[in-house]
């Protein structure tokens, strides 16, 4: 059987009869951030539009891109929309917010919310949880392209640890970022690192230097002192995506803490004594 990864569907939505997208919706696909504000305008916006033209939404393949006429409609005042931006952090966010909308809208019915698989091909049911160490949060940083995504991987580390210990944060959504970063202003820059190949970065650990020599003598400790949590950033988006999403990162670093060099780990090539890499 030919997984629907592999497939290319159409999809159409009446965004008129079913536009409105609620928090518990929207937290059911993986944040844990407040409906977004810019993504909430942009589904107005294209209920409006559809309701105009009479016409349903309608999608195809992966990502919940607009198809047919409606989309070429859509793409041109879009782009109206964005030209006429004149500030390039407000470009940026529209184009994080109307990424994430199409997929939100696309997906809808159609992917698992847990998952992001095809429903027929949900796994859910073969995905244990399981508990992480009270000491470390991961936040997926996520670039937009990359939201919803079936073939992501990313969503495994919420699916597994839980929405607590593996956050996700979409690149460009302001209320995402603003959650992920109060989180990192409150613990300290010393217990923030990204995981990024940084090698301009004169500040660079390793994984045991992150944790120190006794990390796994005391990997099940029962240690809640949360202002102890090692925040770590994972970045999920192409190579070239991740280099800005890097550079925002280290952006609001500097204006956080005034020193844009964000420390990052570099995972030795051998075999660790704590992880095993594929």
């Amino acid at each position: 059987m030919t997984s629907s990864i592999l497939r290319s569907h159409t999809r159409e939505f009446d965004v008129c009869d079913e536009g409105i997208i609620s928090v518990e919706e929207w937290r059911k696909w993986g944040p844990v951030s407040p409906f977004p504000s810019a993504v909430k305008q942009i589904v107005d916006d294209l209920k409006v539009l559809e309701c105009k033209l009479d016409s349903p939404i309608d999608f195809g393949g992966n990502g919940g891109k607009l198809q047919g006429p409606f989309g070429a409609y859509e793409d041109k005042k879009h782009r109206a929309t964005y030209e006429a931006l004149d500030d390039p952090e407000k470009k940026f966010r529209f184009f994080s917010a109307r990424q994430v909308a199409c997929r939100l809208l696309g997906s809808r019915g159609y992917l698992c919310q847990k998952c992001w698989l095809a429903m027929e091909d949900c796994m859910c049911s073969y995905v244990k949880p399981c508990g992480l160490w009270k000491r470390i949060r991961f936040w997926l940083y996520m670039h937009p392209r990359d939201f919803l995504r079936q073939n992501n991987t990313g969503k495994l580390l919420w699916q597994i640890f839980g929405v607590q210990s593996a956050t996700l944060c979409v690149f460009g959504i302001a209320e995402d970022e603003e959650i992920m970063w109060n989180e990192f202003k409150r613990a300290g820059k010393s217990q923030v690192r990204c995981l990024y190949p940084n090698h301009n970065s004169e500040v660079t650990f390793s994984v045991k230097d992150a944790f120190g020599s006794s990390a796994s003598e005391n990997h099940v400790s029962s240690t809640t002192d949360e202002d102890k949590t090692l925040h770590f950033i994972l970045l999920d988006g192409t190579w070239n995506n991740s280099a800005a999403m890097l550079k925002r990162l280290k952006d609001h670093a500097k204006s956080v803490w005034g020193d844009e060099d964000l420390p990052c780990i570099s995972l030795a090539t051998g075999a660790s004594a704590m992880h095993k890499l594929r």
